[in-house]
């Protein structure tokens, strides 16, 4: 009986086929591959596209979710989610708003406006991880209440009249770069490294990956579940505040939606929805990449409606394609 040789898997020879193997160890090369062709169709769609005011619009334009983002990154990293981003973020903005116009000097009520947003991530995590309550139901009643005090603390009213310092945080340029995007480039920075390089950062990978094997390993499940809703809370308390000193007054509907944004964003960067897998990186591209897409249908005069519809099927389509990844 003839010995047969060995049979060696060969790579293959497509180069679709071995960029696609390639990317598999770098997976935000994909969503840098779909930012730069996308900036070339637009380049070519609309003369307006790589100006640098335009340039400067969209980076200030998505900052403000790839803040609150990167939070809603850190829940889903441990299987949960978080609804209530957006109306945090008109909440914190208010609260900041009111603060300011009272007397309260701007460092402070910068700091009100985040302790806001992280006492709400506080009670979501303290009803979805002490009391065993779903996150998607406990944030979506915070959704509702945060809201509804943001409503109800002017009665709907506006609340404008701040200082030029207030104001320099949301539209002021740092070397001729948007002040809230210098924010942004910080926290991706030291979330990266948070994640990547300290005991807690990889504790919150393994309860997403298996709470069981975690607990049994002495993570402290329950106290770092608490903690990433306090942060998400936080982060989108920041971006509130910014989001305010941006728009130059606090609105009772600032934000709305938003929750949807940072989502989309979350799982367009890779994050996996089961919890245990994703980038801060992945999740500031993935903002990026809805911000100049949004742009896009801006400077070609597309009803403003097919934004939601587009940010929309991109969440669904991320969710299969995590699926599909998964399995």
């Amino acid at each position: 009986m003839t010995a047969q040789p060995d049979m060696q898997l060969q790579p293959p020879q497509n180069p679709l086929a071995r960029f696609w193997i390639w990317s598999s160890q770098f997976p935000e090369s994909r969503l840098i591959l779909a930012i730069l062709i996308g900036g070339v169709l637009l380049s070519f769609a609309s003369d307006a596209f790589l100006s640098a005011r335009n340039i400067r619009s969209v980076s200030l334009a998505f900052s403000f979710s790839a803040i609150a983002a990167m939070g809603q990154l850190l829940v889903i990293l441990t299987g949960r989610i978080d609804l209530s981003t957006g109306s945090v973020m008109g909440l914190s903005g208010m609260v900041t708003a009111l603060a300011l116009v009272s007397g309260v000097p701007v460092g402070l009520g910068v700091v009100i406006g985040i302790l806001v947003g992280a006492s709400v991530g506080l009670v979501n995590g303290l009803f979805s991880v002490k009391f065993g309550i779903s996150s998607f139901i406990v944030t979506l009643g915070t959704l509702q209440v945060a809201r509804g005090i943001t409503v109800g603390l002017t009665e709907g009213d506006t609340v404008s009249g701040f200082s030029d310092v207030f104001l320099f945080l949301g539209s002021g340029r740092v070397l001729g770069v948007p002040l809230p995007v210098w924010i942004m480039i910080i926290l991706l920075i030291a979330f990266t490294v948070f994640l990547k390089y300290t005991a807690r950062g990889r504790e919150i990978f393994a309860i997403g990956g298996n709470e069981t094997a975690a607990r049994l390993a002495g993570v402290k499940v329950p106290r770092l579940q608490v903690l990433v809703f306090v942060l998400s809370g936080a982060l989108a308390g920041l971006a509130g505040v910014l989001l305010t000193a941006r728009l130059g007054a606090a609105v009772s509907n600032a934000a709305v939606g938003y929750e949807l944004i940072v989502i989309a964003s979350v799982v367009i960067g890779g994050a996996s929805l089961s919890g245990g897998a994703g980038t801060v990186l992945g999740v500031v591209l993935g903002a990026m990449l809805i911000g100049i897409v949004n742009n896009a249908l801006v400077l070609l005069t597309v009803p403003t409606y097919w934004q939601q519809t587009f940010t929309g099927a991109v969440i669904v389509a991320a969710a299969l394609v995590d699926q599909m990844r998964r399995r």
